[in-house]
């Protein structure tokens, strides 16, 4: 269509406006405007109406359809196809009285477009014409005889879419009874319209050639007369045939037409083939006609026999067969041996050049039809036709294509037996024709399809038709027959010659595989010979594949091929049940006896055994085996013994000369092949399946089923090997039931002989210890063991029951069990197994009832304890084996048996032996994963099994789904009951309370005395792995979808992925749990490149669900899902009623009560598992049974319906208020589960009601204080104060003696801190804790043997400590929530009784041995230090309420110098600790290192200086520091590598306040490179750090090696890789710190270092890795909401995107590593890269390729340069330098700087704008303001502001002072250096200060340096002068 920049055509002064189009056809309807015919068409008006609403019949026409119509006749191909559819969307859609109005317009178009060019338009307008017939019905019969002709021209369009779519709108208008009627109505118009195309119309006048291409306008033209000469023939065909007879005249002026005779030279062959086919209807409608047009019709179609074009010859023959069959005397116009036989021979010397299989099919009719006269006497006009035919047979594309040799074959037997009858007779002339044919055109060929190097005929239908060939001569040479004399002389002819021709091929010599092609050939053709009616007709090829039985075997490619143990299919079984029928139907005996065909197969039977013999030939055993498969019969046996046996008899009779052959022959062949080995020698296995099958004949052959089997017996008994019995086996199971092979396969010689076989095997596989010898007889043999134990037809085993039960009982003796000796090859083992798997499976499946035998079902128990457990790592094939087998197994046995429940049965036995498992390999939980799997799977298998036995268990009518009794009773089996609870909860170790005491979560007056030598604190005892069994098996067994763990084994934990899929309520609990987590994990950290280089850990292959949960699609479920889960639930609750509401309930408390365990003894937070997920297992068992119980616990949380909560939370808090301990931190934890449960039930029970109210605490013992404790994080703001105030007045009227106690003071203490550390507002509550407070101080000035104060803490009473310890916490507390209303007593009294707490610590902690509670009071007193420091850190300064005025001056000057006298020399002495030390420190010298560096991050800094530590000085290391500053470098810098997080990040804070000092101390190295005037000094920073950045950066670049630029590596955290990755990114923070503490000289030399050392290139590389491309992290709001409620309500959390590059990581000292911090923390690098290396990062941006420096620009301006854009320009606002001649301002919005200089009457305003890709990009510095300044210098002057931003390392304020300096000293007259023409050098800031001796111009070192070694030339840069 147009375009916009065309030029316009001259006189269309407007252009097209689609506006007042709209307006124009807006007026349509009033008949204000209207449109007439286009250009093209401006003669006729017609086919478009002018709607001027004055006609009628225009204002009738819809205006859509008025558009369309013109749209119609555009040109454009794309308009116009358009234009079509939108017209059959019309016609569909619209009214049928609008589609009327334009019905009338339709013909005119339709004759247009239905002949268009492209045939797109073509077929479109079919598909529009049918929706048009479709609407107006009957309507269109006053335009049809104006639509018939093209009609009729379209169904035979060229374009079949097109053509097909005309033809479907024709049957849409007419019924299949009406076309015809419809044709002849228009019968006139439809020839009138063909003809003229045929003979009027030229490619000129169909086509505009001045819009139309040539080859365009031919192609038309080509088109139209092509279908213009089929729709003649499709009309022909329709109407009737009185009609053709009336039409008679019409067709005869058709057919008379000398143009039409013209088509037959066309160049079209499409046009030709028409024509043809026109030739053909006029035979068969109008054959007077066609007689009339004889002279023309006969040399047209005889005289193009050789026209070959695949086009052409379908329809050439077909008229070649009409006009020989229609013009009797169509010989006489033709010249026969000039015209039409030469091209004939053509056509058959060339096998119709490709179209052989349209010609050949018509050359016997043709020949038929052929006079006598033209054939003449003699043999010369057979000679040359079938010379002719055979020449076309061997042309090389006959050969290589089946059809075509097919199609030839064909046509030759069929002509050579059609001239064999028309020749029978006796006289001279008729014998020398048969000998002819028979000799010297039959044999060459017969005896060319066998050697198949010259020919392939032997796979053409060559011999099936020789075979029907010679069936016919034998039944028509009966005596009964006129002609028996010639048929019976062809016969002899035949076989007398046949003979020696098949004789030689057995005695020719060349390669094994072209002999044993030729012998195939020879049996084929003999086969054929034999049956030449039933199996050797010619068929269509099928293909079939065949499946071995094990997949396993695939690399034994070459063995299958000739491995027996195939199981033929249905399809081969009939074939081989056909063959022998017409065996037995015919007798062999009677068909060959004393006849020719007998003499040949003895004969070549004969040689075949004799060559076999002495040449041990494979091919020629091969041709003997078909031979008596095809001719059984014991006369070949005989003429072959006599053969073989020189002393034979000639008195013996045949059944005896079997026998004999038998003995002498056979066996010791058989013997002699069965003692090979398959793999030594290649045709072993092909000569033993041979020799098998000449057994089966010689078997066919003898008398009797007893004899039969004695020959066969005897075979079994003589071969010690396996071969023959593998195949007679084989072939035993191929033959029909009535076989007497088939019932041997039940005998007791093959029974026994299977049983050895099975023991040996087993023996060999699992019992031998030593060498193995592996062979292919193993595999072989376990095949055929499959075989036997499968069913045949009958669906009845093969074996004899009692030898099956035998087997299977071996199988099961000897399969491996939990401590059994298995062999010393694992390979063997498991294919061993696998081997017994594929046996089992195949009998459980195949053999109907086969449970019901005793051993099968302990077979089956066996399979499924060594797949259920974990004690052997099978391979993942033999894995799957085992659960598809013992699954098949369960079915048949559920199918045999029922659901019954048998004591001694196998559900019984699995369920106790699963039981008795869990407590014997508790140590590896991979086990007990391997058992819930397994359990799943079987109770799923049960389930499935039962369904189908009994399909009413689900109920009718849509009843809610059950679960069958039997499942229940099976799973009750494995679920424990009370008292089995009670005994595994007393056998767990009580050391769990060590850490919910140092977590403050509980208090405990006594702690358990430490595990004794030998008892491992972390062993797994015996509750866990049966709490994860049933946690697994309750919460994930649902109706419709098992847990997927179940068909992957213990692949959940042990692959590279998660395996398992959620069930919607696990699904939901998962979204509610990890939803009230703040994550800062980015989306990019879980869906990046994971490197987990220790080992798999399930948590970090999780998938979000709170995202998947909150997307759209997720969130609109379908009525399908809505009712599966529906179901579920159902299925749920039929589950927990079939075993009873209290079990279930109870089930649930007893997992909870182990997941709280097992966080306590792994030091986890009783509130959650985040401390799971991100962490390795390390080889823990308990850390891994932790993860595992989480995603146990879950699911099973999920089916405890709402109405069931608050009997279990009764329940719980029952058990809470008793015992106390886990079961409160259990009641916790189900009540916060119930409280996001309630969420979305909209009703809550009050956690108080629950324990019967607050007066039920008014009395404390330690399970009560334990609830009290659990449940106050779950109070209103109400009730806790409520109850502080209860506590608070329990304190102060405590008696002394009671402070120690429970029940007393520090019970009540113990309260107090749980109700500071989780209250939102103490304003009521400040006087009474202040009394509180008062009352401590008065506690230590009453009886201060109550604090324990400089005093060694090992000699004081436990319950005194603890005393302590709880008074210390809720000092802390206070301190942290109400320090700003402390008085300087309250202070004096906190601080002083700190010193004192770290003085007895210092006492206490000196020895080897400390006790826990002397940890634990340590612990505690660092914890208080940190918060008070912490405290007064972040109020120093800070407005508000003011502290007391001398606080921080006594912190300072007293207290803090006698805390951290303690606290640094034991933080240095724990960084002493080994490697191996640090990794094994049992948890509570964890806690108290942590304590201990939370601490020692705050000593002031003069502290820190003062240390009194050893030494540690490096010689030769250059340092400008103290001793002491270098010293503690030396200390601190490599605990970064220390792998201890709490050392690590505690080394990394100490070191981040030293480090902006130290710089300070090179400046003197600045002023001598001045002096020495170096060309640019290069300084090193410390070099204590430089050795951990050197050391961590070569490992890092090991783990990131493979990572590319951009991939967000995870890297698991707490793994080395982490934390050495963390060090490498810590000590460039510190070094990014160094930097930015240093001036900008001494910047200038540190860049100068770095640039040399390329690490900063590398370092931006690895932080690519390391940066997710979204780092967005949530961070946590509160808002404090007024009014009551919960605490949910009161805290209010919210959550906001933040970009990682806003906000410092908190690296908390006592936090988990986790992924997302490593990458905040690889992003803040980042950062601060960019803003202290600004130009260095700049210079590798533009250094790298398109993809890295397009991912760099995008995350650095999405993310980085707005943040670091405010910060500069705020630190510009902000800065506290002065100028005396330069004034700055910030404009935030615009992102620029203002820099005003004046100087005298000078002033000069510069405007630094930042890109938005700052710093990358190159900062914008423009003009401003500027007055007494000349251009030229303000441009130098502009120059060197740009040039000092860009390539120098600061910020923008940096670079403005450097360019003020560089302008003061030009005004003060110092001259610019000549080569960077600056004054201050823009790297080192030095003045120019080398002089030239000759032009006395003065330039920087640098530049000058740079000057000479860039030019190579030591001149002035100025005058050119040596310098």
């Amino acid at each position: 269509m147009g375009g916009k920049n065309k030029q316009r055509t001259k006189g269309n002064v407007r252009p097209s406006s689609s506006g007042r189009m709209a307006e124009l056809m807006s007026r349509v309807s009033s008949g204000e405007s209207g449109f007439v015919g286009f250009g093209a068409m401006s003669g006729d008006l017609g086919y478009v109406p002018a709607a001027q609403g004055t006609e009628d019949i225009d204002a009738s026409v819809d205006p859509e359809f008025r558009m369309v119509l013109r749209k119609l006749s555009k040109r454009d191909v794309t308009t116009k196809l358009k234009a079509i559819q939108e017209f059959g969307s019309l016609c569909k859609e619209r009214s049928e009285e609008a589609v009327k109005g334009a019905l009338p317009y339709w013909p005119r178009l339709y004759n247009r477009i239905a002949v268009d060019h492209d045939r797109r338009v073509r077929e479109a307008s079919q598909v529009a014409f049918q929706q048009l017939v479709l609407k107006v019905g009957r309507s269109l019969a006053p335009h049809l005889k104006h639509l018939m002709g093209i009609w009729l021209l379209s169904q035979c369009d060229t374009y079949v879419p097109s053509a097909d779519a005309a033809r479907l709108a024709f049957s849409s208008a007419f019924p299949q009874n009406k076309q015809a009627e419809a044709l002849v109505f228009c019968k006139h118009e439809v020839l009138t319209h063909l003809q003229d195309n045929l003979f009027k119309q030229t490619p000129q006048t169909m086509s505009d050639p001045k819009t139309t291409s040539p080859e365009e306008v031919e192609a038309k033209y080509q088109r139209v007369v092509t279908a213009s000469l089929m729709a003649i023939k499709l009309f022909m065909n329709i109407i009737p045939a009185s009609e053709n007879m009336d039409l008679t005249d019409t067709y005869a002026r058709l057919l008379g037409n000398d143009k039409l005779w013209k088509f037959s030279k066309h160049k079209s062959p499409q046009i030709r083939g028409a024509l043809y086919s026109v030739i053909a209807a006029f035979c068969v409608h109008a054959p007077e006609v066609a007689r009339r047009e004889a002279p023309r019709v006969c040399p047209s179609v005889l005289g193009n026999l050789d026209d070959s074009d695949p086009a052409v010859c379908p329809h050439l023959w077909e008229a070649v067969l009409h006009v020989i069959s229609t013009i009797e005397d169509c010989w006489q116009h033709v010249n026969p041996r000039k015209s039409v036989l030469p091209k004939l021979w053509i056509v058959l010397r060339t096998a119709g050049k490709g179209s052989g299989t349209a010609i050949f099919p018509n050359i016997l009719p043709l020949l038929s039809k052929i006079p006598a006269d033209i054939i003449g006497t003699g043999i010369g006009f057979y000679q040359e036709f079938f010379n002719n035919l055979k020449m076309g047979l061997s042309s090389e594309h006959v050969q290589y294509n089946s059809r075509e040799r097919g199609a030839v074959v064909s046509a030759f037997m069929e002509c050579l037996r059609y001239c064999l009858v028309n020749n029978t007779g006796d006289d001279g002339e008729k014998l020398v024709i048969q000998n002819h044919l028979v000799l010297d055109q039959l044999m060459p060929v017969v005896e060319a399809s066998l050697v198949e190097h010259k020919s392939r005929l032997s796979t053409s239908p060559l011999h099936p038709m020789v075979a029907d060939l010679i069936s016919y001569m034998d039944k028509r040479s009966q005596p009964d027959s006129d002609t028996h004399h010639t048929y019976q002389r062809l016969l002899t002819l035949l076989w007398r010659n046949l003979g020696p021709v098949c004789s030689a091929q057995l005695k020719m010599e060349g390669d094994s595989k072209t002999v044993h092609q030729v012998l195939n050939n020879v049996a084929s053709l003999l086969e054929c010979i034999r049956t030449p009616s039933t199996k050797h007709k010619l068929a269509k090829r099928t293909s079939r594949v065949t499946f071995s039985i094990s997949d396993d075997h695939a690399h034994h490619g070459a063995r299958l091929k000739t491995s027996p143990l195939h199981r033929p299919s249905s399809g081969e079984s009939s074939g081989t049940e056909s063959e022998r029928t017409s065996v037995s139907t015919n007798d062999p005996e009677a068909a060959l006896k004393d006849g020719p065909m007998l003499e040949l197969v003895c004969s070549l039977s004969k040689s075949a055994l004799k060559i076999t013999k002495e040449e041990n030939s494979l091919p020629h055993l091969t041709f003997l085996a078909r031979m008596v498969k095809a001719f059984p019969c014991r006369h070949i046996f005989t003429e072959l013994f006599k053969m073989d046996s020189k002393d034979g008899k000639e008195e013996d009779s045949q059944e005896e000369v079997v026998q004999e052959f038998f003995s002498v022959v056979l066996l010791p062949w058989l013997q002699k092949e069965d003692a090979v080995v398959a793999t030594e020698t290649e045709m072993s296995g092909q000569t033993m399946e041979h020799l098998v099958t000449i057994l089966f004949a010689l078997v066919e052959c003898c008398e009797g089923q007893e004899q039969k089997f004695k020959l066969v017996d005897t075979v079994i008994q003589e071969c010690n090997g396996i071969q023959a019995v593998q195949w007679i086996v084989q072939k035993g199971v191929a033959v029909s039931d009535s076989h007497p092979m088939h019932k041997w396969l039940r005998s007791e010689t093959l029974g026994s002989r299977l049983l050895s076989l099975a023991q040996q095997l087993c023996s060999d596989s699992f019992r031998q210890q030593g060498e193995q010898h592996e062979t292919a007889d193993s595999e072989d043999s376990w095949d055929l063991l499959s075989l036997c134990l499968s069913t045949g037809d009958d669906n009845e085993s093969l074996l004899a029951p009692e030898y099956q039960e035998k087997i299977l009982q071996t199988f099961q003796q000897a399969l491996p069990r939990d401590g059994h000796q298995l062999s010393e090859d694992p390979a063997q083992l498991h294919k061993c197994v696998g081997f017994i798997c594929d046996v089992a499976n195949s009998f459980f499946s195949s053999v109907p009832g086969c449970l019901l035998v005793p051993s099968s079902e302990d077979l089956l128990l066996t399979l499924f304890q060594i797949g259920a457990s974990g004690q052997h790592k099978w391979k993942d094939p033999v894995k799957t084996k085992l659960h598809e087998t013992w699954c098949s197994g369960v079915q048949a046995l559920i199918a045999d048996r029922g659901g019954l429940l048998n004591e001694e049965g196998f559900f019984c036995k699995a369920a106790r032996w699963i039981k008795q498992s869990l407590t014997q390999n508790q140590g590896h939980l991979e086990h007990v994963q391997s058992l819930a799997s397994a359990s799943l799977s079987l109770v799923t298998t049960m389930v499935a099994a039962l369904a189908e036995v009994d399909t009413g268990l689900e109920g009718e009518g849509g009843a809610p789904p059950g679960l069958n009794p039997t499942v229940v009773e099976f799973v009750r089996l494995l679920v424990p009951s009370k008292e089995e609870w009670e005994t595994l909860r007393e056998a767990v170790s009580q050391q769990w309370s060590q850490a919910r005491m140092l977590d403050a979560s509980l208090y405990f007056s006594t702690i358990p005395d430490p595990p004794q030598l030998g008892n491992d604190p972390a062993a797994v005892p015996d509750l866990l792995p049966v709490a994860i069994f049933v946690g697994r098996l309750l919460g994930n067994l649902q109706r419709g979808n098992i847990f997927a763990m179940s068909c992957f084994s213990n692949k959940v934990l042990f692959s590279t992925g998660s395996s398992f899929s959620e069930s919607e309520d696990f699904r939901d609990s998962r979204c509610s749990e990890s939803s009230e987590r703040v994550s800062e994990c980015s989306d990019e950290s879980r869906n990046s490149l994971s490197l987990d280089l220790k080992e798999f850990h399930l948590s970090d292959h999780m998938t979000s669900i709170s995202e998947f949960h909150a997307s759209p699609r997720t969130s609109r479920m379908s009525s399908g899902e809505s009712s599966a889960r529906s179901d579920d639930k159902a299925f749920a609750a039929s589950l927990r009623d079939g075993l009873g509401g209290e079990l279930y309930l109870d089930v649930v408390l007893e997992v909870v009560y182990v997941w709280e365990w097992c966080n306590a003894a792994t030091g986890k937070g009783h509130t959650g598992y985040q401390g799971v997920l991100h962490q390795p297992h390390r080889g823990s068992p308990l850390l891994m049974g932790l993860e595992l119980l989480y995603y146990a616990l879950l699911p099973l949380l999920s089916k405890v319906q709402h109405e069931d909560w608050e009997q279990l939370l009764s329940r719980a808090a029952k058990r809470s208020l008793e015992q106390g301990g886990l079961w409160s931190l259990s009641f916790g934890y189900l009540y916060n589960r119930y409280r996001r449960h309630s969420k979305r039930k909209q009703q809550k029970t009050d956690v108080l009601q629950l324990c019967g109210g607050l007066d039920r605490f008014s009395e404390l013992d330690q399970a009560s204080l334990h609830t009290l404790q659990t449940i106050v994080p779950l109070l209103t703001q109400e009730d806790t104060t409520l109850v502080l105030e209860v506590h608070a007045a329990k304190v102060l009227s405590c008696q002394r003696e009671d402070i120690n106690k429970v029940s007393g003071g520090v019970g009540a203490l113990a309260v107090l801190s749980k109700c500071l550390g989780h209250s939102s507002s103490l304003s009521a509550s400040w006087e009474v804790l202040m009394s509180v407070l008062n009352e401590l101080a008065e506690w230590r000035e009453g009886e201060e043997d109550i604090f324990l104060f400089n005093c060694h803490i090992g000699e004081s009473p436990a319950d005194q400590v603890t005393t302590n310890i709880e008074a210390m916490r809720f000092l802390g507390s206070l301190v942290e929530k109400a320090g700003v209303n402390f008085t300087q007593e309250n202070w004096d009294f906190v601080l002083c009784s700190l010193v004192a707490f770290l003085q007895s610590c210092s006492e206490s902690l000196g020895e080897d041995d400390v006790s826990f509670l002397t940890t634990a009071f340590a612990m505690e007193s660092f914890n208080l230090l940190s918060t008070v420091a912490d405290f007064l850190a972040s109020h120093r300064g800070k407005k508000g309420k003011e502290l007391p005025g001398n606080l921080f001056t006594e912190w300072n000057e007293f207290f803090s110098e006698g805390a951290y006298s303690v606290v640094l020399p034991m933080f240095m002495k724990l960084a002493d600790t080994s490697k191996d030390q640090l990794k094994s420190l049992p948890l509570p010298s964890r806690r108290l290192l942590e304590a201990t560096c939370a601490a020692v991050v705050h000593v002031p800094e003069d502290v820190l200086q003062a240390h009194p530590l050893e030494a540690r000085l490096v010689a030769g290391q250059p340092s400008q520091l103290p001793d002491h500053l270098q010293t503690l470098l030396n200390h601190l810098c490599p605990m970064l590598l220390v792998e201890n997080r709490a050392l690590q990040l505690a080394a990394f804070k100490l070191l981040l306040r030293l480090m902006p000092s130290l710089a300070s101390y090179d400046e003197g190295l600045i002023t001598e490179g001045e002096k020495e005037e170096k060309e640019e000094v290069t300084l090193s920073p410390p070099a204590a750090l430089l050795d951990v950045l050197e050391m961590t950066s070569t490992y890092v670049e090991v783990i990131l090696a493979e990572v590319t630029a951009g991939e967000c590596a995870v890297i698991q955290p707490g793994s080395e890789a982490h934390h050495f990755t963390m060090a490498y990114l810590l000590a460039w923070k510190l070094l990014l710190t160094f930097f930015r503490g240093a001036n900008s000289e001494l910047r200038a030399a540190y860049s100068s270092h770095l640039r040399e050392s390329k690490s900063v290139q590398l370092l931006l590389l690895n932080l690519f890795r390391l940066m997710p491309s979204k780092p967005i992290l949530m961070v946590e709001r509160q808002r404090h909401e007024s009014g009551k409620g919960s605490p949910s309500r009161q805290h209010a959390k919210s959550h906001q995107p933040k970009s990682m590059f806003e906000k410092e990581p908190g690296l908390d000292v006592k936090g988990e590593p986790s992924s997302p911090e490593m990458q905040h923390l690889a992003c803040m690098v980042y950062y601060n890269t960019l803003e202290d290396l600004p130009a260095m990062v700049r210079q590798w941006w533009n250094s790298q390729d398109k993809r890295v420096s397009t991912l760099v620009e995008r995350l650095t301006s999405k993310f980085v340069s707005p943040v670091l854009c405010a910060a500069e320009i705020q630190a510009v606002q902000n800065t506290q330098h002065s100028f005396d001649n330069m004034t700055v301002k910030g404009r935030p919005a615009a992102r620029e700087v203002v820099a005003t200089y004046t100087v005298d009457e000078v002033s000069m305003e510069l405007v630094v704008q930042l890109p938005v890709n700052h710093p990358l990009g190159t900062v914008n510095v423009e003009s401003g303001k500027r007055v007494g300044v000349a251009s030229a210098q303000w441009r130098n002057w502009m120059l060197q502001m740009t040039t000092f931003l860009s390539h120098q390392n600061g910020s923008i304020m940096d670079g403005l002072i450097l360019w003020k300096k560089n302008v003061d000293k030009r005004f003060e007259g110092v001259e610019d250096c000549m080569v960077c023409y600056s004054v201050i050098h823009g790297s080192n800031c030095q003045l120019p200060k080398l002089s030239c001796k000759t032009c006395k111009k003065k330039f920087h070192s640098a530049c000058l340096y740079k000057w000479f070694s860039t030019s190579n030339q030591s001149t002035c840069p100025l005058c050119r002068n040596l310098w």
